[in-house]
């Protein structure tokens, strides 16, 4: 029997709340960061509003998504996916965060409002696509990172080939549990056109920039640096 479509927003967020529990309760050390990512990251479950219905438009719970634009799964989604990808490459590769300097660098936040500026810009002024948008100002911020800490380049560069994998691998078992979504929720003349095992191309894409740039965002905003160590420790 099919489950209902309706939930198939909330079932990939089950999903990650798995994996968001999982890296949790096993790297304790970790927690802060998490905690951190996720709540600044779940504000911006609004981009969803600029997504419905151009680039899709998914049915959500008390239709809120079909009446608003954006959804309740909208923020949690982004809640959970902002913690899990802000400690991926930590948590993967067994390491440690430590600030070494004693007190925070100015600019720290710079990226962030060089993202969010790049995405209005896009998006309002030049009529962009807010998918693509969001793709590009996850790039710009993580340029934006490199410039003020060319260190964090290993961080960013792991972390956007782990989280678009691991992003791709929670769509697509979404996509096997409720058949059709792609082709009922995704207005596909809009998009590249493209399907990997049946996930649209700028799925992966913004888990790869996006990624990249929020998987080293606490390190640049609270001026910490990695170092490698047994985290069972």
């Amino acid at each position: 029997m099919e489950l209902p479509l309706r939930y198939s927003y909330l079932f990939l967020c089950l999903i990650l709340s798995f994996f968001w529990l999982l890296f949790f309760l096993v790297r304790e050390d970790l927690r802060r960061e998490m905690i951190w990512a996720s709540f600044l990251g779940l504000p911006f479950g609004f981009i969803d509003y600029f997504l419905v219905p151009e680039y899709w438009h998914p049915e959500s719970l008390f239709s809120l998504m079909e009446k608003y634009g954006v959804g309740l799964e909208s923020f949690v989604f982004l809640f959970l996916m902002s913690g899990i990808v802000s400690v991926i490459y930590e948590f993967l590769e067994g390491i440690r965060t430590k600030r070494v300097s004693g007190k925070k660098k100015k600019f720290g936040f710079l990226p962030l409002f060089l993202a969010m500026a790049s995405f209005f810009v896009l998006v309002l002024l030049f009529s962009l696509e807010a998918i693509y948008g969001f793709m590009l100002a996850g790039l710009i911020g993580a340029l934006g990172i490199l410039y003020l800490r060319r260190d964090l380049l290993k961080q960013i560069s792991f972390s956007a080939f782990f989280f678009a994998f691991f992003y791709f691998a929670v769509f697509f078992l979404t996509i096997k549990i409720f058949p059709g979504i792609v082709e009922v929720f995704y207005n596909l003349e809009n998009t590249w056109g493209v399907l990997v095992l049946g996930v649209p191309l700028e799925e992966l894409a913004v888990g790869f920039f996006v990624g990249a740039f929020w998987s080293a965002f606490y390190e640049c905003a609270q001026s910490y640096h990695l170092l490698k160590s047994d985290f069972s420790r």
